[in-house]
């Protein structure tokens, strides 16, 4: 048979965004979950969306602020060291159809959540997140992007599980 919702048990929905606050309201007014994809902006855009999400879930009687369901997007290129992911990374990020022919890779990992270097490194970004939008409960990781080939994601879901969700 069909597995089926907990009898009066809604199911959790998450309602994504990459920048529209209309997204956020929506997600705020049903008491949903709020995820904002963090990957191409700047940590204060992510802070404001996170922010009028957290406003509008409390505005709308489903708890307090803080209380509000948040996941966050972010994107990584790991190596053992930081040289060599910057070194591995960079023809595929130069030519990438997404961010590709724009500004630097230097300019854009310090711009947006992108975060190529150690394991070490990747923990160390990805727990600021919660400096600019409060606690949160789901993190995904990008890491199949900019054309990366097979072997070489799946080694970076290797270094994904054994090094940095454990931290």
């Amino acid at each position: 048979s069909t597995p089926r919702p907990l009898d009066g048990v809604p199911p959790f929905v998450w309602h994504g965004s990459i920048r529209s606050p209309e997204i956020a309201e929506q997600a705020a007014y049903y008491g949903d979950g709020f995820f904002h994809n963090h990957i191409f902006w700047p940590k204060e855009h992510t802070q404001r969306m996170v922010g009028l999400y957290r406003q509008r879930f409390e505005h709308y009687g489903h708890g307090s602020a803080d209380q509000a369901i948040v996941g966050l997007g972010g994107q990584v290129f790991m190596r053992t060291n930081s040289q060599d992911a910057v070194r591995e990374f960079r023809p595929y990020f130069d030519n990438a159809p997404v961010y590709g022919h724009g500004p630097s890779l230097e300019d854009f990992m310090a711009e947006t959540p992108l975060t190529v270097g150690s394991p070490q490194q990747v923990i160390d970004r990805t727990l600021t997140f919660r400096d600019y939008v409060g606690d949160y409960q789901r993190q995904l990781f990008l890491i199949d992007h900019a054309g990366l080939p097979l072997k070489t994601v799946l080694e970076q879901l290797d270094i994904l599980g054994e090094e940095v969700v454990p931290v």
